[in-house]
């Protein structure tokens, strides 16, 4: 969940380097931005260090620390999801995870997400089954969202509250410091998201 080990071959020759982004559709897309770069001139050199050195843009992959209320933090991972394509992806990434992971999901249907979020039925939740061990969703569709976990078979500690502030801070404290928390959010969720850590100072407003 951390990163990709990549063998990239090319004609100007092959590199070996660490992404340090998971999923596979993480590495399609440096497989995608090395042969651009190397088609304008760039050398392997430069690929390698542009690939190793770049981190996680705004809501993909990108991970801040939040204060738990034992003392230390939560290492957030927040992962966008808004499609059965894109959420897909996410998914099977997590099940890279290696141990049951614990999750905050917020599900809204304000305009710019979708007034109609039955794709989420679409999605392959059931990927997660077994690999879940605590769940908090959110978002104006909390509800629907824990029903169509429910019928994935996820069988998990399972809390539903609509305030994402609220909800993300019982979901913090749910879990050990330390311990990793995957935040999946749907577009405006992610604004809400993005700005309620913003307002505590844990990260810049848009900046990745």
């Amino acid at each position: 969940m951390r990163s990709a080990d990549v063998t990239l071959r090319t004609p100007a020759g092959t590199i070996d380097f660490r992404l340090p982004l998971p999923g596979l559709y993480n590495v399609y897309n440096a497989v995608a931005a090395a042969a651009l770069a190397l088609d304008l001139g760039a050398s392997l050199d430069d690929v390698e260090q542009a690939l190793t050195g770049f981190g996680g843009a705004f809501g993909r992959v990108e991970t801040i620390a939040v204060p738990h209320p034992s003392g230390g933090t939560r290492p957030v991972s927040i992962l966008l999801i808004k499609n059965p394509a894109g959420a897909n992806e996410v998914l099977r990434t997590l099940t890279l995870a290696g141990e049951p992971i614990d999750l905050w999901i917020a599900l809204n249907d304000k305009i710019a997400d979708g007034r109609d979020v039955s794709w989420i039925w679409d999605a392959d939740f059931e990927l997660l089954a077994g690999h879940v061990r605590r769940v908090v969703c959110s978002g104006t569709r909390a509800e629907e969202l824990a029903l169509r976990l429910k019928y994935a078979g996820i069988e998990a500690e399972t809390a539903v509250n609509r305030d994402l502030g609220v909800s993300l801070d019982g979901a913090v404290a749910a879990g050990e410091s330390g311990r990793p928390l995957y935040a999946l959010p749907t577009y405006t969720a992610l604004i809400e998201l993005r700005d309620l850590l913003s307002g505590r100072g844990l990260a810049d407003r848009w900046a990745g």
